[in-house]
């Protein structure tokens, strides 16, 4: 009998590469969303798609479906995808763990890594080098540092998903310049003012991606990639990326904040390195499947297949090779990141002065035969992914140029003059 897989969130990027990468190694893949129809459901590699209660909106709701699924038997391992899935599967491992296989961390370690004031900390105390940073607890202690700081400064909320009531919360990240830009942020952004955030020293540099597979510490697993082009363009989400060898220092790091943990699963740590001087900075880590998984998978680690011998109790007995300079290319996220540089200015997205030139980026994005570089959701023996993003990536184009279009200031014509007949 295959492996049955039940995979959840399915209409993130990493989700669809999980599917393909399963599907094609003969397991049934299973995918779950709150959408009757997903992005990974779409493929031809996802056996069944069921709809859930969204995790976002009704926690207690997709916990009780969760736990009620699994229990009905014929699920084998369960993969977790995002922040807010990974929280609820690690909150009652322990009632899952009877009826099918996982491999997360334990959720005092994934609480640990979420938390990125305890991260920074943690960080500080292990010697792995973080930007300067300052914890505001509360607004009233944002006027006793305004003078202080540094500017540009990044702004984080402490946790990018806060739970609210039967909810999560989505909370971004945010760069300014200047006191009266952090003054008016914190005045008109409602989670800044009711939850701790930090101020953080920006980092102007290349993103280097370290994604590794632990079994409870112990390295079994590691890939690297460097970030080519992000969304938005000061930073973001990659949407150009290619491999590269894990560097052994930040091998290192990893295991410094990971080993302790006993962390069991996948993880990522994003640094930046700063151009001036070379030092490099760790920036954030997730307890999750990332979103550039699919570069992993292409160019020689297959995570997916993995964390399910992992979670199976079956660890690689040696740690896979791959191949660096393999790129990997998200087409409609790298049009949005086109799109952004084309209609905004650079002090609008926050870019610094070293950021290619509008002209650069345009003949940049027509490089559409690159070698070695794949397409993330295009795929020709797995089209209908991409037809799928391809019709939503529409759908949002028009609902936003419908939003412009009523933001447009509209002339007052007046009415022709009536003349009574004399």
């Amino acid at each position: 009998m295959p492996t049955t897989v039940f995979v959840t969130d399915g209409n993130e990027r990493s989700a669809l590469a999980i599917v393909r990468a399963l599907g094609r190694r003969r397991m049934t893949v299973i995918v779950g969303d709150s959408e009757p129809v997903s992005l990974s459901s779409t493929s031809r590699y996802c056996e069944r798609h069921v709809t859930y209660p969204s995790p976002h909106r009704d926690r207690i709701g997709f916990e009780r479906f969760l736990i009620d699924f699994v229990s009905r038997g014929g699920i084998d391992v369960v993969l977790p995808v995002t922040d807010v899935t990974t929280h609820a599967v690690c909150t009652h491992q322990d009632t899952i763990r009877k009826h099918a296989a996982i491999a997360t961390p334990s959720l005092a370690a994934f609480n640990s890594v979420s938390d990125k004031a305890a991260l920074v900390a943690q960080a500080q105390r292990c010697g792995v080098p973080v930007p300067r940073t300052r914890l505001i607890e509360n607004p009233r202690q944002l006027s006793d540092v305004l003078r202080a700081i540094e500017y540009p400064v990044v702004v984080k909320p402490v946790r990018s998903r806060v739970p609210v009531d039967d909810g999560w919360l989505n909370t971004s990240v945010h760069y300014v310049d200047s006191a009266e830009e952090l003054t008016d942020l914190y005045a008109r952004t409602p989670y800044l003012r009711s939850f701790p955030s930090l101020l953080q020293q920006r980092i102007i540099g290349p993103g280097l991606g370290v994604f590794m597979l632990f079994d409870h510490g112990r390295l079994v697993s590691e890939f690297g990639h460097v970030r080519l082009r992000e969304k938005p363009p000061a930073g973001g989400v990659s949407v150009l990326r290619e491999s590269t060898l894990v560097d052994g220092t930040l091998r290192d790091y990893a295991m410094r904040v990971f080993g302790p943990l006993g962390w069991h699963g996948v993880a990522m740590m994003e640094f930046k390195e700063d151009t001036r001087t070379g030092s490099r900075f760790l920036m954030e880590v997730n307890g999750r499947f990332w979103g550039s998984l699919q570069l992993a998978i292409d160019a020689g680690v297959d995570f997916p297949y993995l964390v399910c011998q992992l979670a199976m109790d079956q660890p690689p007995a040696a740690m896979p090779r791959y191949r660096p300079g393999v790129k990997s290319r998200w087409l409609l996220g790298d049009l949005d990141h086109l799109c952004l540089r084309l209609f905004k200015s650079d002090r609008a997205l926050g870019l610094p002065p070293s950021a290619p030139s509008r002209f650069r980026t345009l003949v940049d994005f027509m490089k559409f035969q690159q070698r070695d570089t794949h397409y993330e959701i295009a795929r020709l023996d797995d089209p209908r992914p991409f037809l799928f993003e391809l019709g939503q990536f529409a759908g949002n184009l028009s609902t936003s140029a419908a939003r412009f279009v009523r933001r447009l200031p509209h002339r007052h014509v007046p009415a022709p003059a009536v003349h009574s007949p004399q």
